[in-house]
């Protein structure tokens, strides 16, 4: 029988990277790396650059992958791109191992404590149980994607 907590994760996990993929489709070159409040506000680019490596890095924390994936915080949110081809690419790639990520975790242990890097918004946090780090994982992608799609609506509105 399939855990009702991963079947549920990965169920909001697609939804979620469905919208950020229509946040990102179609957007025009310029559009990519324009802020729409100055520089102390995000790009598209930066959203979904963040969100995505974020996801990725949550979820294995979450499954209890054995090694985190490699990750540059502070340059995701100096992400720049000029081709929104590329930027596509990277959505469509980094969905596919998140997603890969949950259907290959097998059967989890919620309640476990699982290890996070030192990358996380608490340097006095160093562990965490699994269901904190799914939960953590889908709300702030969610967060990001809301985040993206506004910017995309206020740079056609401009």
């Amino acid at each position: 029988m399939t855990d009702p907590i991963t079947s549920s994760a990965r169920f909001v996990l697609k939804e979620s990277l469905g919208e950020l993929r229509a946040a990102v489709e179609g957007v025009p070159a310029e559009a990519l790396n324009w802020r729409p409040a100055g520089e102390e506000t995000n790009s598209v680019a930066v959203l979904a650059t963040h969100a995505l490596h974020s996801t990725r890095s949550w979820l294995s924390v979450a499954v209890g992958g054995v090694e985190l994936p490699e990750r540059d915080r502070s340059a995701e949110f100096r992400a720049m791109e000029d081709d929104p081809g590329a930027l596509l690419r990277l959505v469509d790639e980094m969905s596919e191992e998140c997603r890969a990520s949950l259907r290959d975790a097998g059967e989890v242990d919620w309640s476990a404590t699982r290890k996070i890097s030192a990358l996380a918004w608490d340097s006095s946090v160093q562990e965490v149980p699994a269901a904190f780090a799914i939960l953590h994982a889908l709300e702030h992608l969610g967060q990001h994607v809301a985040h993206a799609s506004l910017t995309r609506q206020l740079w056609e509105a401009r």
